[in-house]
């Protein structure tokens, strides 16, 4: 492996967070969900020889970034790496701005609108009725 070049990637990973125990009541406010789990979607840079040195690289890097603690209502969230599912190679060997480091093709029916293709490949952009929640805040860390 060591006579390839070292080239940039980005790797796409995919984390599950799962929430457990009781909420402490006292605490409950707005923000609470308990009918929503959270996958998360996430893009490491990763310098590596190939494709799959890249993923073996990332997925590695993933599983050491694994986490359990405690949310703002006193539950245990398990934050685990599920999988690494895409990997695109960045044709630029200098990283700057302007660089595109990730990109994905998306085929849907022709009669698909940007409306509906958003509302089905990315729901967090769905508006909800109450203002200023923020469904993903049990996932967060106590102190923050």
């Amino acid at each position: 492996m060591s006579k390839k070049k070292w080239n940039w990637y980005a790797v796409k990973l995919i984390y599950e967070s799962t929430v457990s125990g009781e909420p402490n009541q006292s605490k409950i406010d707005k923000n609470y969900e308990d009918k929503l789990k959270c996958y998360e979607e996430s893009i490491m840079l990763v310098k590596a020889q190939s494709f799959d040195h890249a993923f073996k690289i990332a997925e590695e890097r993933a599983i050491k970034d694994e986490d359990t603690h405690e949310n703002p209502y006193d539950q245990t969230v398990n934050h685990r790496f599920v999988e690494a599912i895409n990997c695109y190679w960045l044709f630029d060997d200098v990283l700057k701005t302007g660089v595109e480091l990730y990109s994905r093709f998306i085929n849907v029916p022709i009669e698909t609108d940007t409306e509906e293709f958003l509302d089905t490949y990315y729901p967090e952009t769905i508006t909800t009725e109450e203002e200023g929640v923020n469904y993903n805040f049990k996932y967060l860390y106590k102190n923050i």
